[in-house]
Parts: structure tokens; C-alpha cells; sequence
């Protein structure tokens, strides 16, 4: 049976012919999925990048008093202006702002909260503008479509119920006396 075998493949053991073809066939998929991957983290650290611009120059705003009654829809619609290249962003974004103590300095043990696409009912956060020379923290988390899901990189992002995953910003200011 072996020899039988042997005497059917033996015309090809020595021709190359196609050799360059399976070691594409091997690789290419390597290749590819590298490629979707540099694509979708460059997407998510451009977006990432332009939330941390936009919460900043907001917040800068907001603390020298060039925001008239700001709002957690407001300082919504004044980031999401800055951040333009996410999308949906006002429907997908949960902005916490609140005042830390200058006594203990304890910051928020609760992680940053986002939006739940999973229920109508979204988290309740704390929002205070607190008093004049009053440390503020804000947080903000917008949720981000995932583009390749079923690649390598998109398998192992931790995703909602919805498939998009979050991304929080986070900064502090001092209000300014008035």
C-alpha cells in the first residue's frame, strides 16, 4: 500500500512548481490580519486623541467662565463640536464632573461610566460645577463602534452588548474665583 503510495507522488517530489503559492496561502492570512489590526487601533488612538483635545479645550472653557449656564448637554455639544471625527458622539458619550477634596484627596473608586446601548435606561452620574476655587474632575466615556470585529484585534477588545467598546478621557481643573 505504502509503495503504491510512494510510486503515485514520486513525479512530484522534485518539482517546485507552485512552492512560492503555498507560502503565500500560508502567510497572507498572517499578513492581512496585521494589516486590519494596525487599521482599527490607528482609527480608536486618532479618535482616543481627539476626545482628550476636545475635553480639554472644553474644560478650559468651562473654568474660565466662557460657558454661560453650562449643562451636561452643553458641554456635550461643546466637545463633540471639537471632536468631530467620532461619530454619533453626543448619543454615545456620558460626561461625570464632580469636585474632589483638597482634605483627603479621594478620588472616584468607581470606574469611568459609559453609555448603555444595552438598556433604555442609562447610569445616573454625578454632575456638579462645583464652587469657586473647587477642584473638579471630569470624566467622560464615549462608546466606539468596533469596525473589524471578528478580527484579532476587534475579538479581543472588551465590548458591550451592543459590540462597541468605550473610551474614557479624564481631566481636572480648579474653577476660578469670579
Amino acid at each position: 500500500m505504502m509503495s503504491r503510495l510512494r510510486s503515485l507522488f514520486r513525479p512530484f517530489r522534485k518539482d517546485e512548481r507552485g512552492l512560492a503559492s503555498v507560502e503565500f496561502a500560508l502567510f497572507f492570512p498572517v499578513y492581512i490580519s496585521m494589516f486590519f489590526w494596525a487599521a482599527e487601533l490607528g482609527i480608536i488612538t486618532i479618535k482616543s486623541v481627539m476626545l482628550d483635545h476636545a475635553l480639554d479645550v472644553s474644560m478650559r472653557e468651562l473654568r474660565l467662565g466662557l460657558m454661560q449656564n453650562p449643562t451636561q448637554e452643553t458641554l456635550k455639544q461643546s466637545i463633540c463640536n471639537r471632536a468631530r471625527i467620532i461619530g454619533n458622539c453626543e448619543d454615545q458619550m456620558m460626561i461625570e464632573l464632580q469636585s474632589v477634596s483638597t482634605v483627603t484627596w479621594a478620588m472616584p473608586q468607581t470606574p469611568v461610566t459609559c453609555v448603555n446601548n444595552d438598556e433604555e435606561i442609562q447610569p445616573v452620574v454625578n454632575f456638579d460645577l462645583g464652587r469657586q476655587q473647587e477642584l473638579m474632575l471630569v470624566r467622560a466615556c464615549i462608546v466606539l463602534p468596533v469596525l473589524f470585529p471578528n478580527m484579532i484585534f476587534g475579538r479581543q477588545l472588551f465590548r458591550d452588548g451592543s459590540g462597541g467598546i468605550g473610551i474614557a478621557s479624564i481631566s481636572s481643573f480648579v474653577n476660578e474665583p469670579s
